[in-house]
């Protein structure tokens, strides 16, 4: 009976660190706060990923396992891992996936190169001009605004 409860608590020990371990991804993409662990489950930490957190486990961290690191950028900003018709980075407040860890929101330029904070907290925010405005994307910030409760 003992050597049974030992293995049960060191079990459970193990899969607390690991979901602890990976609990660090949420801050490695843009507004990964807003949906927390859902950014990549189906329902929290520990369920299913998501089709975003399957493309991130399958092509986008920086090694295998919870050890890894999300390699956020334009490549899977410009994806549309779900298939909704907005990209990653669109529905993640960074369209073209300049945002880094640290940020407070995402980065883009305005008009005269200046380089610019998007923060869907932020009343005052806008996302980034993509190349040609969309419903889907005037949609999709908007919705993320809603999110973090800025509308």
């Amino acid at each position: 009976m003992v050597p049974l409860l030992a293995a049960a608590v060191l079990c459970g020990g193990l899969v607390a660190d690991e979901a602890a371990a990976r609990g660090k991804r949420v801050a490695q993409v843009p507004n990964g706060s807003a949906f927390s662990c859902n950014t990549c489950h189906t329902s929290g930490g520990g369920s299913p990923l998501n089709p975003f957190g399957l493309e991130i486990a399958a092509n986008f961290l920086s090694a295998a396992g919870a050890a890894g690191d999300v390699r956020w950028g334009p490549e899977l900003a410009a994806l549309d891992s779900d298939g909704d018709g907005a990209s990653n980075g669109a529905e993640l407040g960074d369209p073209q996936g300049a945002w880094a860890a640290g940020d407070s929101g995402s980065e883009g330029e305005d008009q005269d190169g200046e380089a610019m904070v998007f923060n869907p907290g932020d009343q005052a925010s806008t996302p980034p001009a993509p190349v040609q405005e969309t419903t889907v994307v005037s949609t999709a910030w908007a919705r993320i605004k809603r999110m973090v409760g800025a509308e």
